[in-house]
Formats: C-alpha cells, sequence, structure tokens
C-alpha cells in the first residue's frame, strides 16, 4: 500500500514544556514526505499537535501514527460510556481532559473520575507525592476489587507496561490519558481520517488519512548522526512504515473474536497474531525509494527491554538502565514455612493476622494493681502472674499482685510498679511513690493491631521481617518461586579449575553462581562448551528452561564471538554495547523467548556488568520492585583524571579514614583487584579530575548484596 506521507510520533505526558535544548523523553515527530524525512523536536503537545495537523491538511495520503495505547483493555470502554467501543472511551476524555498550550493537564483528576465508575478501587493508579487524588490510589498495590484484565490482547505476554499506570517511570497509561483526546479532536477536524483497527477492521484501510497504533521500539535506530535515540527511532519508525506490506494491516485478523478486539482494544501496527511479533513482511527501515524487498527487521515483543540497536552506538548506562527497568516479573508464587522465607521475595502484601503484643502486658517485673491503689499499705493478693503463666481470675480492688516481664494484664490490674520502687512486708505492699495510671504497661496492639499492613509485595525477606511476620500470627508466607537463572561458560581457552596444562582457569561461571545464589536466586550450572556453534546452541536450548541465561565470553564481534552471531541468527538479540568501563561488549537477547545476558568474558567485567546491570533486572523478574544500589559520598584518597563519553567504575575499599582508595591497577585482567575492593568508586559519563579530598560515589559491595 502506498503513503505519500507517513508521520511517526514519540509522545510524552509531561506537565511542563520539555527543554528548549532537544533532549530524551521529550515529543519527537518524523514525517518522511516521499522518502523525504524530516524529523522536529517539540517542547509541548500543542505545539507538535499544530504542526501535525498543518501536514494533514496539505491533501497527501497519510499515514499517522503516535506511540500510546488507542485503547484500554476488555470491559473498560462498555463501563465507562455504555460502549464497547474504544472511540467511545476517546470521546469521554476529550469531554473532560484540559491539555493546556503548557502541557499543563488535568490527567489525574480525570482518571479518578473514570474510577468512580467501577466498583472497588482503581483500575487507574499512580499521582504525583504529596498530592491526593480522592479515588486514584497512589499504588498499585492499593487497587482492590477489580476485574478488568491489566493488557489488552495486542499485549499479552510481551511484557508491556500496563495502561493503568498513570505515573512514575514508564507510565504509559499518562501518555494514553493526554494522547486519546487529541485523536479524537483530529477525527473532528479531519472528517477523511479513519481510525485502524477500530473503524476499519483488520483489513486494509482505503481512507485519506490513516491513523494506526505505532511502537518505536519494534524497528532498529536509523544509522545516522543524531545524538537522541527518540529521534533516531521516528525515523526508523517512519521509513519502516513507508515500506511496510499490506499484510501488517490485515494479519491481527488470526487473533480470537478479532472484530470484537479490533473494536474494543485496538491493536499495534506491525505486531502479529500472538501479540508478539513484527509482522514478516518486505520492509527495510534504511531502503530507499524504490529498493527491492528486504527481510523484515527481526521479530520483537512489544516493550522489549532488549531492543536495541546492533551497534550503532555506545548505550549511556542511564539509558540501559532505564530499559531494563521495563521487565516485569515472571517467577511464580509459593506458600512456604516462615522459618524457610529468608532471602525470599514476598509475592503479595501481608497484613497482621493478630495483634502484638495480643493483650496487654507487663513491661518490667514489679507489683502489678489498679490505679489508683489504696493510701498506706496495699495487700498483696495470692499468686502472680508471669509470661505464658497468667493469673487466674480478677485481682480484688485495692490489692496488688505480683507480675513478670510480658505476663498478660489479669483483670484488675492496669498500672505495675518497678519491683525496685515498692517494698513488700509479709501481706502487705508499701509504694515508695505512685506511678501514673498505666505505668510500665505495654497496650494490646501497641506494636502492630490486626489487619494492619506489615510487609509489602516484592521485599526481599530479612531475618528481622520473619520476627515480624510471627509476632504478626503468621506461619507461612506467600513468596516468589526462586528464579532459575541458567549460568554457562564459552571459549577454547577456558579450562576448568585446577586444571593441569595450559588455557585460563574458568573463574566466571563459579563466581556468577556464588553471585546468583547470594541474591536468592537458584542458580542452574550449564557447564563450559568451546568455540562450536551447535554445541553453544544445544547448551542455550537446555539453559532456555531456566527463566534467564547468563553468559560469558563470546559477546563481542571477533571470529570466535559465537554467542552475538548465533542469536542473531536463531535467538533475538540487539547487540548492545553500554558506555561503561571496565564492561562494554554486552550481548542482550532472547533464545526461545528466554532473557539472556551475554556478559564479556573478562572476570572483572563480567563481575562489574552482572553486579551493576544483570543484578537489578534479575532481581525484578524475581518479583521485587526496580531499584538501584544506593552510593555514599565520601573523600577521594586517589588523583585520576578522565574523560568524557563512558562512565567508569574502579574497584575500591575505604581506607581506615573513611576515604576511598582504588586498586592499584585499572586494567580488568587484574582479578585480585576483586578480591582486594570491598566496592566500587563510581566516575560519571562527564569528563572530571578527581583530587585527594574531592567527592566521590562510593558503592559497597553489600549494597550489591555481595556483603
Amino acid at each position: 500500500m502506498r503513503f505519500d506521507l507517513v508521520v511517526a510520533a514519540d509522545w510524552s505526558s509531561a506537565a511542563t514544556p520539555s527543554p528548549a535544548r532537544p533532549s530524551a523523553d521529550a515529543i519527537w515527530v518524523c514525517a518522511d514526505l516521499r522518502g523525504e524525512r524530516e524529523v522536529r523536536y517539540f517542547r509541548t503537545r500543542h505545539a507538535a499537535l499544530a504542526w501535525i495537523d498543518a501536514l494533514l491538511a496539505q491533501g497527501h495520503r497519510t499515514l499517522l501514527g503516535f506511540d500510546f495505547a488507542y485503547g484500554f483493555p476488555r470491559g473498560f470502554a462498555e463501563v465507562l460510556t455504555g460502549r464497547a467501543e474504544a472511540i467511545a472511551a476517546w470521546d469521554w476524555l476529550a469531554e473532560r481532559v484540559r491539555d493546556g498550550a503548557d502541557n499543563g493537564n488535568n490527567r489525574f483528576e480525570v482518571a479518578a473520575q473514570a474510577n468512580a465508575r467501577f466498583g472497588g478501587i482503581g483500575p487507574f493508579w499512580g499521582h504525583p507525592q504529596g498530592r491526593d487524588y480522592p479515588g486514584l490510589p497512589a499504588r498499585k498495590s492499593a487497587r482492590e476489587g477489580l476485574t478488568l484484565p491489566e493488557h489488552r490482547r495486542c499485549e499479552g505476554g510481551s511484557g508491556a507496561k500496563s495502561v493503568w499506570q498513570i505515573a512514575y517511570s514508564g507510565s504509559v497509561g499518562g501518555q494514553t490519558l493526554v494522547g486519546l483526546p487529541a485523536l479524537a479532536r483530529l477525527r473532528r477536524t479531519h472528517p477523511d481520517l479513519a481510525v485502524w483497527p477500530q473503524q476499519t477492521g483488520f483489513a486494509v484501510p482505503d481512507a485519506r488519512i490513516v491513523l494506526a497504533e505505532i511502537y518505536p521500539s519494534l524497528f532498529d535506530d536509523m544509522p545516522h548522526d543524531h545524538p537522541i535515540r527518540d529521534a533516531r527511532q521516528v525515523a526508523a519508525t517512519a521509513a519502516a512504515l513507508r515500506a511496510m506490506p499490506d499484510a501488517w494491516f490485515t494479519a491481527p485478523a488470526a487473533v480470537p473474536d478479532a472484530a470484537r478486539v479490533a473494536r474494543e482494544e485496538g491493536w499495534i501496527l506491525g505486531v502479529g497474531p500472538e501479540g508478539s511479533l513484527v509482522a514478516k513482511g518486505s520492509v527495510d527501515p534504511g531502503a530507499s525509494e524504490g529498493a527491492g524487498p528486504q527481510e523484515a527487521p527481526a521479530a520483537r515483543a512489544p516493550n522489549d527491554c532488549f531492543a536495541l540497536p546492533p551497534g550503532i552506538r555506545w548505550t549511556p548506562v542511564d539509558e540501559a538502565m532505564a530499559t531494563l527497568s521495563r521487565l516485569e516479573p515472571v517467577a511464580g508464587e509459593e506458600t512456604v514455612p516462615v522459618g524457610e522465607a529468608a532471602g525470599r521475595v514476598l509475592a503479595r502484601d501481608v497484613a497482621a493476622l493478630r495483634s502484638n503484643p495480643p493483650r496487654p502486658n507487663a513491661a518490667v517485673d514489679g507489683w502489678g494493681f489498679a490505679h489508683p491503689p489504696p493510701e498506706g499499705a496495699v495487700p498483696i493478693a495470692e499468686g502472680r502472674a508471669a509470661a505464658g503463666q497468667p493469673f487466674a481470675g480478677a485481682v480484688a480492688a485495692g490489692h496488688a499482685l505480683r507480675i513478670l516481664t510480658g505476663a498478660a494484664l489479669p483483670e484488675g490490674v492496669d498500672t505495675v510498679v518497678l519491683q525496685e520502687d515498692a517494698e513488700a512486708d509479709g501481706g502487705a505492699l508499701r509504694l515508695r511513690h505512685e506511678p501514673k495510671r498505666g505505668a510500665n504497661t505495654r497496650r494490646a496492639g501497641e506494636d502492630v493491631e490486626a489487619g494492619d499492613p506489615i510487609l509489602r509485595a516484592g521485599a526481599r525477606l530479612r531475618p528481622t521481617d520473619l520476627a515480624l511476620a510471627i509476632a504478626a500470627g503468621h506461619g507461612r508466607l506467600p513468596v516468589r518461586a526462586r528464579l532459575r537463572v541458567a549460568v554457562l561458560s564459552t571459549g577454547d581457552e577456558i579450562v576448568p579449575p585446577g586444571a593441569t596444562g595450559e588455557g585460563i582457569f574458568d573463574a566466571n561461571r563459579p563466581m556468577l553462581l556464588a553471585m546468583l545464589a547470594g541474591w536468592g536466586m537458584r542458580p542452574v550450572d550449564l557447564g563450559h562448551v568451546g568455540d562450536d556453534v551447535e554445541a553453544l546452541a544445544a547448551a542455550l536450548n537446555r539453559g532456555a528452561e531456566a527463566d534467564a541465561i547468563l553468559t560469558s565470553g563470546g559477546a563481542s564481534a571477533g571470529d570466535e564471538d559465537h554467542l552475538s552471531r548465533l542469536l542473531g541468527e536463531r535467538g533475538t538479540v540487539s547487540h548492545w554495547r553500554i558506555a561503561i568501563k571496565p564492561g562494554r561488549p554486552l550481548a542482550l537477547g532472547r533464545w526461545r523467548g528466554t532473557p539472556l545476558f551475554g556478559l564479556p568474558g573478562n572476570p572483572v567485567a563480567a563481575f562489574t556488568c552482572a553486579a551493576l546491570l544483570a543484578r537489578p533486572a534479575l532481581l525484578r523478574m524475581a518479583g521485587a520492585p526496580w531499584s538501584e544500589p544506593r552510593t555514599l559520598t565520601v573523600p577521594a584518597a586517589f588523583a585520576k583524571r578522565k574523560k568524557a563519553g563512558r562512565r567508569e567504575v574502579l574497584r575500591a575499599r575505604l581506607d581506615a579514614r573513611g576515604h576511598a582508595e582504588v586498586f592499584a591497577s585499572e586494567g580488568s585482567g587484574r582479578v585480585s583487584g576483586l578480591s582486594w575492593a570491598e566496592g566500587f568508586v563510581v566516575l560519571p559519563d562527564e569528563a572530571m579530575t578527581v583530587e585527594p579530598g574531592d567527592p566521590v560515589h562510593y558503592l559497597p559491595f553489600t549494597e550489591l548484596g555481595l556483603g
């Protein structure tokens, strides 16, 4: 199908104008008119829409795509509007969303209005800290009583973020809430516009303007010099859409209940009927007009965290981390005895089953009575109360009872006097001073009350957490199954530890297996394979039965670096080079659908990349929330000058003064530096000079679960 004009827009839900200087995570639009591409940066949605509107008015046959969801999961539109149609939800939002020329918008208020239409709490969640939007929970875990799916059919199994999230990192729902009203207005302005597939079904549309949902990460970046990935990606997307076959419009017709899905949920152009694959066809994002058919780009899942350009540029660490943060948990759930839960990731929020303490009790050894005590000598009741040995009956008014620490307060006792502050003389007690009412007692539920939340889903359980759970009445806890991570060493030069003869001892595999065990995961040892493509493929097939695969070696571009080539030929891969020292070559991809981290072969680089990049991603897959380790700011005990362009990670430890000293050599072959070090000094991407006493960022190994 031929379009004269193809427009691809990378959207933003920012509430203020983007920086005057072009930047990432803002609005980028590419207009491709018969192969001539123009990429523009916009500070506001208002400015971008005005430019797009002017393009549409020129009369060209146009394909227009935006990168936010054009619909919501099954059931939402009908409850919201009374009609099971995505476009009905567009119109509902257009009547309520205010989006000013300065990007100021009321999306959180409108999300709260939408939530009010549904039973329970939700489905939308997320809002700025310090603000209160009645009916809109701040966290996903606060939602209750919902029956709506988290994802649309085209997103199923992809790891895509849910459209219900409208704040925080990766909030695609926020872009959708400010984007759909804009699309509704475009429909009213241009009567010759049709929405695929909501209005056209899964058929080749014949309208002058076709509006379709896109996902730029399906396509490789364009190989040109623009420094911002968003700009390269909209150009690549526009070029790919120009060259796409008609099959991209019709392939999703194979989905079950296709007519309903098209009308109610919509679809992503370029995604196949299984909701995870790019539709195959004749497309080459870099091909010139009139070029012959080319093989389609490698199939990718929408929101695939590994969808990065193969070797076009060095990827900044922050961009890599932001991309990895889009991973979703894959570990299942099981219930285990509380004594076996240490180190496990909690699968669901846990509330107290009973109060702690369950009954009022004594905080000290002493004498208990009802306040106020009688004047003079206080008669002593027979018996005593001790922890686990409650007093039977009630203490008569005006009497005192011997009571020990932790004992439940019997009826007739509300105050305890320290034994040092009283004197027993025969059957009477004389107080040296009168304590206040309730003195030296603990009220029931003073620590936690029954029903109080005590532990949050995603927490990695510490021994102290187990103590709290037990005190609150739990004998078993719901936890995530341990993430199974397979580890493989590659290369003919590798020999087993302690082997005789020539070769390089396999330090990486035992090191990585131990690191994984320390992170609470279940390591799977795949052993070692040499530089044999078929043996490597067979080992990866075994590894694909796990939840993730870590390999070391073979991730670069040399003649014997088979891993990256094999992934490119038989798996899903983008050859990811990260601007980090040590490290850099890191192949990320999927083998038979299983995420794979191809670490460098050098032990220092493998350790660094595993600790800083693989660990947070694997913990996220294991069910923990995304988090990055905290650094300490300490004085430097060294001098260094670094160039701009990459992050540098130095093996380090603190001296007796608390200053960071670094290993004598930065050479990544000096494995002894790993044993010497107790942490990293992390130097930023920018050029800098460090002199002794200057503040630097020190990252203890304990923050990386390696203490």
